[in-house]
C-alpha cells in the first residue's frame, strides 16, 4: 500500500537533499533502488521516497507499506515554505475545490458509462465490439441480450 503526495510549489530536488533537513533529524537513505531521479528521506524510523521530472523538480513523494512520514513531510513543508497535499486531496489533482474534483470523476464515469453502453449495443446487434471475452463486462452485455431478446423495446435510447 503506498500514499502519494505533491508540493503545490516548486521544490527542487538538489536543494531537499543538499544537507539543509539534516538539523532537524533528517537524511538520506541510500539503497539500491535509489536513482537521481527517485530518493529516500528517513527519520531514522519512517521513510519517504521523493521522485522528480527530468526538470529536477520535485514531482511526488510516497510512502510506502506502514510509514508514517507526516513528520517528515511537516519538516519538508517549513523549511520551503510549502503546502504539501495527499492524493486523498482534490488540489494533488489540480482540482481547487471538492466539488470541481467530484465534478470531473462524475463526468469521466458518465462518459465510460456511454461508452459501455455503445459497446453493448453493439454487442447485441451482433457488430464489432470491444467487449473483452472472460469479462464482466462480457457477462453484463450477455445479460443484456437475453434481456433485449425478452423485451426488443429495451433498446429504445431512453431505456
Amino acid at each position: 500500500m503506498s500514499t502519494d503526495f505533491r508540493p503545490l510549489t516548486s521544490i527542487r530536488m538538489t536543494d531537499l537533499f543538499d544537507g539543509r533537513l539534516e538539523k532537524v533529524g533528517l537524511y538520506e537513505h541510500r539503497s539500491e533502488d535509489t536513482t537521481s531521479n527517485s530518493r529516500c528521506l528517513t527519520d531514522g524510523r519512517n521513510s519517504l521516497w521523493v521522485y522528480c521530472s527530468d526538470q529536477g523538480a520535485v514531482d511526488t513523494f510516497t510512502r510506502y507499506g506502514m510509514n508514517a512520514p507526516q513528520r517528515i513531510l511537516k519538516a519538508i513543508g517549513d523549511e520551503f515554505d510549502v503546502d504539501i497535499v495527499s492524493e486523498h486531496d482534490p488540489e494533488f489533482w489540480r482540482y481547487e475545490t471538492k466539488e470541481e474534483w467530484d465534478a470531473a470523476w462524475s463526468a469521466i464515469a458518465k462518459k465510460h458509462e456511454q461508452d459501455f453502453y455503445d459497446e453493448v449495443v453493439k454487442f447485441v446487434r451482433g457488430e464489432r465490439h470491444d467487449i473483452k471475452p472472460g469479462t464482466i463486462g462480457m457477462l453484463q452485455a450477455e445479460i443484456a441480450k437475453r434481456l433485449i431478446a425478452e423485451s426488443p423495446d429495451l433498446l429504445v435510447e431512453d431505456r
